[in-house]
């Protein structure tokens, strides 16, 4: 378990857990919305909450930063970039290599969390002072 340490402590490994959980919550929320509402509405607002849920929990426990309102309004841009970038890198994956259409989203996936990490990284970073670790804090 100690040489799983590093690993399970790092930056990268929360970001993975991170979205996990974001994806679980924004899911769970639609599912429990849809008790009450339509498809469209339930899908809007659990859509929206997982960008809240999202920039709350890569903010103050993956970058160790500050939840700030200027962090949330910032935030979406990584949604937005991402949305461009995967449709044109899924459609890249179907016509000119010709992967399968079962098989393009997964790789999409995958190729997109390098740059949805660096671009959370980046709007949590200029948009937060990061939290004092237990070393930055005088006895």
């Amino acid at each position: 378990m100690r040489a799983l340490a590093p690993i399970l402590g790092s930056e990268k490994f929360r970001f993975l857990v991170a979205g996990a959980t974001t994806t679980a919550f924004s899911y769970l929320l639609y599912l429990l919305l849809l008790l009450w509402i339509a498809p469209t509405p339930a899908y809007a607002i659990s859509y929206v909450a997982g960008i809240v849920w999202a920039y709350s929990i890569n903010s103050t426990w993956v970058f160790k930063g500050r939840w700030t309102w200027s962090g949330l309004a910032a935030y979406p841009l990584v949604y937005l970039v991402q949305a461009v970038v995967s449709f044109a890198l899924f459609s890249l994956l179907l016509q000119q290599f010709r992967l399968p259409a079962a098989v393009a989203p997964l790789v999409t996936i995958v190729l997109m969390l390098p740059i949805n990490y660096a671009l959370g990284r980046k709007i949590v970073r200029r948009t937060s002072h990061p939290t004092p670790s237990d070393n930055d804090r005088l006895p």
